[in-house]
């Protein structure tokens, strides 16, 4: 933009006749200028509010146009080239971008520090669920060692039982053979009695017979 009050300015349907372009068309490079160097008080503005042309920005314009038909270019990237953007704005669009850096650096931090209060909090969860578990664990390991020290209980009390059973059962018998002596001792009349008395004298008539009589000595 100049403000020499000598320049010639052109209005947008002299400045479209010259390009021989529409001043719809005119418009929109103008946008496009404006944007490039975000700067909208880029052109010279009358009363109106209508912009103002002159010459130098007649020839950017083509120049603008003539490079934006090049390969891989458009009228955007060529207007970046074309018109420069001033120290201030550049300064401007640092800060946007710093400001831009800035933000998405404090929005990675906070959710750094999300991400570890909810791992801080996992690692709780897991370190309480592990108490329980050890608690689980030495529950049951007790209770199994109760359980084997009354079956070894029961086990020796049945063996005890059993050893006192086989006594009395010995003793009964013990005591049945006792009585069954004395019975027969006793009884001297019984069948027993009298079968042992008479082999007693049936042995004691054999002797006297193998010995003879005692004055059968003298005659032999």
């Amino acid at each position: 933009m100049t403000n020499a009050k000598t320049t010639k300015f052109l209005t947008p349907a002299q400045a479209a006749e010259i390009l021989g372009i529409s001043v719809a068309t005119l418009r929109k490079y103008s946008l496009i200028v404006e944007h490039s160097t975000n700067n909208s008080g880029y052109f010279e503005r009358n009363k109106q509010n209508n912009r103002l042309y002159t010459q130098k920005n007649i020839d950017d314009f083509n120049k603008m146009v003539e490079l934006g038909h090049g390969p891989k270019m458009t009228l955007e990237s060529a207007a970046k080239q074309i018109y420069p953007v001033s120290e201030a704005d550049q300064a401007q669009a640092g800060d946007k971008s710093n400001g831009t850096h800035n933000a998405q650096v404090a929005n990675l931090e906070n959710t750094i520090k999300e991400l570890r209060a909810n791992i801080e909090q996992q690692d709780h969860v897991i370190q309480n669920l592990s108490k329980k578990i050890l608690k689980l664990q030495e529950s049951t390991s007790a209770e199994d060692e109760s359980t084997d020290d009354k079956d070894n209980k029961d086990e020796k009390y049945q063996e005890y039982l059993q050893k006192v059973r086989e006594a009395k059962n010995k003793k009964d018998k013990a005591d049945a053979k006792d009585d069954a002596d004395t019975e027969t001792a006793e009884k001297p009349d019984s069948e027993e009695g009298k079968n042992s008395k008479l082999k007693t004298l049936v042995n004691m008539q054999v002797n006297d017979d193998k010995k003879g009589h005692w004055w059968n000595r003298f005659l032999k």
